[in-house]
C-alpha cells in the first residue's frame, strides 16, 4: 500500500470503484486489530443526512481508539456527491466537506481514510482539494456507444474471469459480451454464477453455458436481434424486434443500433475476405491483417475511437458470413439504407418497415 493515509476510489463504473475500496480496505485493516475500523454506509436521502455522515466520519478519525493501534475508517457507497440539490449543490454538504478536508490534510499516526463513490460533481473545490490529500482514482464505464466496445469489454471479461480459472471458447466469449452490459459488477455476478454452474472440474465455458446463465440485458436483445439476422432466422429477429417496439424502443433506434451495424460489418467483412485474402481463423492474425492494410484501404472499415479498425466486430462479423456473397452483402447495405431513409422521412408504419427489410436480409 502507498505512503497516503485517504484513498478515494468514485466513477460511473460503481462496481469497479467499489471493489478497489474494498481491496483498499481489506490492505489497511490488515496491519491492525479491527478495533479502530469503522464502515459508514455513505447513502443519505437529504443534504442533512449527509452532513450527518460526514459528521460521523469526522468524528471516527478524530476519535482515540482505545486499543492504540491502526485505525481505518470507511465511508462506503457515499451518494451525495454528485451534482443534485440534497449533494454538492448544498452549501451545507460543501461546508462538511471542507471541514473533513481539514480534517485529513492532518491525519494521526496510523489513521486511514477512504471514501468511495459513484458519481462526483468534479467542479467543486472539495473535489479540486481532495487530490492534494488522497489518492484519487476514477473508474468509467466503457462507453458501449463507441466503435470497438466489445474489445474492450471481452478484455475486461477476460481479466476478471482469470482469478477465477475460466476461459472462454470465442463464440461463448462474443455471445457473454452482447449480453452483459458495460458495468463491472454485472459482469462480475455472471461471471460468478457460471463458476458455480460449470464446478470445480470444469473452467472452459461454452456457447451453451451463457446461454444457460447469463441474462439477456438491453444491450443484449439488440446482439439477438443481430444474430437472428446473422442466421437468417427471420421469425425470430421479427418476433425480437415486435418485443422492442412494444416495451417502447423506437423503431430508428432498433435499426442503428442492431440492424445497420450488423450489414455493415458482414460486409466490410465479405469485402476482406474476398478482396484482400483474409480469413477469419484465428483472431490475432485476423487483427494483425488489418493493421497492414493501407490507410485508403481501410477508409470503409468501421474504426475505433483511436483510428484503428474495429477488429474485434469485424471478426465476428467475418465467422457468420458463410454463403454470403459480397453481391447480397452490398444489396442488403443499400436495403439499410433505403429503410433507414424511410423511417425518418416517410409516414410509412415503422413496423412495416423493419419487418419488410429483415425478410430481404434473411432471405
Amino acid at each position: 500500500m502507498a505512503e497516503a493515509s485517504s484513498f478515494v476510489f468514485f466513477g460511473s463504473d460503481e462496481g469497479a470503484a467499489g471493489s478497489a475500496a474494498s481491496k483498499c480496505a481489506a490492505e489497511l485493516s490488515a496491519g491492525g486489530d479491527g478495533w479502530g475500523d469503522e464502515t459508514i454506509d455513505g447513502t443519505a436521502a437529504t443534504a442533512d443526512e449527509a452532513v450527518e455522515l460526514i459528521r460521523r466520519a469526522i468524528s471516527g478519525l478524530q476519535m482515540m481508539n482505545m486499543f492504540g493501534g491502526r485505525k481505518v475508517i470507511w465511508l462506503k457507497g457515499v451518494n451525495f456527491l454528485a451534482d443534485t440539490p440534497s449533494g454538492a449543490r448544498s452549501e451545507a454538504v460543501q461546508e462538511a466537506m471542507e471541514d473533513l478536508l481539514n480534517v485529513l490534510s492532518n491525519l494521526p499516526f496510523d489513521t486511514y481514510f477512504i471514501l468511495s463513490s459513484a458519481e462526483m460533481d468534479k467542479r467543486r473545490s472539495f473535489f479540486k482539494k481532495l487530490g492534494t490529500v488522497a489518492q484519487v482514482k476514477e473508474f468509467t464505464k466503457i462507453d458501449i456507444t463507441k466503435p470497438g466496445w466489445e474489445s474492450e469489454v471481452a478484455a475486461l471479461t477476460m481479466r476478471m474471469a482469470k482469478p477465477l480459472g475460466l476461459t472462454f471458447d470465442n463464440d461463448a466469449l462474443d455471445l457473454f459480451v452482447h449480453r452483459v452490459n458495460e458495468s463491472t459488477r454485472q459482469i462480475g455476478n455472471e461471471l460468478a454464477k457460471i463458476d458455480v454452474y460449470l464446478g470445480p472440474d470444469r473452467r472452459r465455458v461454452s456457447m451453451q453455458d451463457v446461454d444457460l446463465m447469463v441474462a439477456v440485458s438491453r444491450n443484449g436483445v439488440i446482439f439477438e436481434i443481430s444474430r437472428a439476422i446473422e442466421q437468417s432466422d427471420c421469425r425470430l429477429a421479427v418476433r425480437l424486434i415486435n418485443e422492442q417496439l412494444e416495451h417502447g424502443e423506437a423503431a430508428v433506434t432498433i435499426m442503428r443500433a442492431a440492424i445497420v451495424p450488423t450489414v455493415r460489418n458482414r460486409f466490410c467483412a465479405r469485402l476482406l475476405m474476398d478482396s484482400f485474402g483474409i480469413d477469419a481463423n484465428n483472431y490475432r492474425s485476423f487483427e494483425t491483417a488489418l493493421g497492414k492494410l493501407l490507410p485508403s484501404d481501410r477508409k470503409i472499415l468501421p474504426l475505433k475511437k483511436d483510428g484503428t479498425p474495429n477488429a474485434y466486430a469485424l471478426f465476428n462479423a467475418a465467422r457468420t458470413c458463410g454463403k454470403l456473397t459480397l453481391k447480397k452483402a452490398r444489396k442488403d447495405l443499400q436495403a439499410c439504407a433505403t429503410a433507414d431513409r424511410q423511417l425518418v422521412s416517410t409516414q410509412l408504419d415503422d413496423r412495416d418497415i423493419l419487418h419488410k427489410l429483415v425478410v430481404t436480409l434473411t432471405a
